[in-house]
């Protein structure tokens, strides 16, 4: 997660790119009245803490048959949460807050359109894409697939924290979204330039040698830019092809202390 940078910041970021502009979900400042907005604009919606990261800070929003609200996903503190309300103001946000560093509290929150980021058979994916810099050239050094478990099926959200199975990007784009090899090779290409694209706009403002970059795809096989972390946790590497990206993600950390 970024510390002075948060997700509406990025998506005001993005939204000035003729390339990134087309590929974020729409996003908003959260109160009640832009949320019930976009609870009537699309099918899902999620409200997220503006720094919250790690699946954490993150609630799927629905009406459901009684008329009432319901919120679903984790607290800050990375507690579950299923709470449902007669009216949106009675769920209280700021009741759970993000502690930064130094124990600040941040009580920021936003609204985000949700996207049907679904394999065939439905259950919701994302695609995490680390990229580094070395010698003034990003490199996208690793990507892999997760897929929800029964754990986060219901609120929707995808972890690898929050059990979501890991693979490889190619099995999840052949295996479970029925791609061919030239479909493939056009999607894995298309996130790779959005994330060099996306990690050069974020470098000017908040410079790092990496980040951490999710996405989804949409109904239309597109590509989502969810969001760049500045801290990115590389453990999820080493559950696919026998870690050779997490020692390549490794070894040009090493590369990098040397320039």
């Amino acid at each position: 997660m970024f510390i002075g940078m948060g997700k509406l910041y990025q998506f005001n970021l993005f939204s000035n790119n003729s390339l990134t502009s087309g590929v974020i979900p729409n996003t908003k400042v959260y109160n009640a009245e832009n949320l019930l907005e976009f609870l009537n604009l699309y099918e899902s919606v999620f409200l997220k803490h503006d720094r919250g990261g790690r699946g954490k800070g993150i609630y799927k929003v629905y009406k459901d048959e009684d008329g009432k609200y319901c919120f679903n996903g984790f607290t800050p503190k990375g507690e579950e949460l299923k709470i449902s309300v007669a009216a949106i103001e009675d769920f209280k946000p700021e009741s759970y807050p993000y502690m930064g560093f130094g124990g600040r509290l941040d009580y920021s929150y936003v609204v985000q359109e949700g996207i049907d980021s679904i394999t065939l058979h439905g259950n919701p994916l994302a695609i995490r894409v680390h990229i580094q810099k070395l010698k003034g050239e990003w490199l996208v050094s690793g990507m892999y697939g997760t897929i929800a478990t029964a754990e986060t099926y219901e609120n929707g959200i995808i972890n690898a924290h929050r059990g979501s199975k890991v693979m490889t990007v190619s099995e999840l784009l052949s295996e479970h979204l029925g791609m061919g090899k030239q479909d493939k090779s056009r999607m894995i290409q298309s996130i790779e330039e959005i994330s060099i694209t996306a990690a050069k706009l974020v470098s000017r403002e908040f410079p790092h040698l990496e980040y951490g970059i999710d996405f989804g795809i949409n109904a239309d096989a597109k590509p989502i830019l969810f969001e760049v972390n500045t801290y990115p946790g590389t453990g999820s590497f080493a559950k696919i092809e026998n870690g050779r990206i997490l020692k390549k993600i490794r070894a040009i950390r090493e590369m990098q202390k040397e320039e």
